[in-house]
This record gives C-alpha cells, structure tokens and sequence, in this order.
C-alpha cells in the first residue's frame, strides 16, 4: 500500500520501504501497490473514493493473481 503524500516524504518512503523489505525477508510473494490501476479511477471505486467497487475488486484480483499464479504454478 501506499500512503497519501500529506504525511511527509519520510514517513511515506519509510512505509512504501517496510512490505518489499518484509517479503525479502520472510520470502513471500510481493505486489507492488495492491491497488494498482484501481486507485484515483472514479469509475472502479465506490463514492468514497478509497474503497473499490465491484469492477476495481475484479481489478484487485487480477493484480494478486499476477503474483500467486507463479507460485502455484511451482
């Protein structure tokens, strides 16, 4: 995940820094940013504007798909 970028360049990177370093370290699959494609796109998210709706989850999905596929496939 990603934090929105009112909390600061540091703590921001410190937080987008801490999952890539914890899947190196207990080995486990990695995405990138969970909402890749999803987030900022009025049209996959419900009005709040945070939350996906049903087409942003199919969006979702497809994303952690691309990073379980090759583990399954082992």
């Amino acid at each position: 995940m990603r934090m929105p970028p009112n909390y600061g360049d540091a703590y921001t990177r410190q937080f987008a820094d801490a999952f890539p370093h914890v899947a190196r370290q207990t080995s486990v699959a990695f995405v990138p940013f969970l909402l890749e494609g999803v987030a900022g796109d009025p049209a996959l998210n419900q009005p709040d504007g945070i939350h996906p709706n049903a087409a942003g989850q199919r969006v979702v999905a497809d994303t952690v798909w691309h990073a379980l596929r090759p583990l399954l496939q082992q």
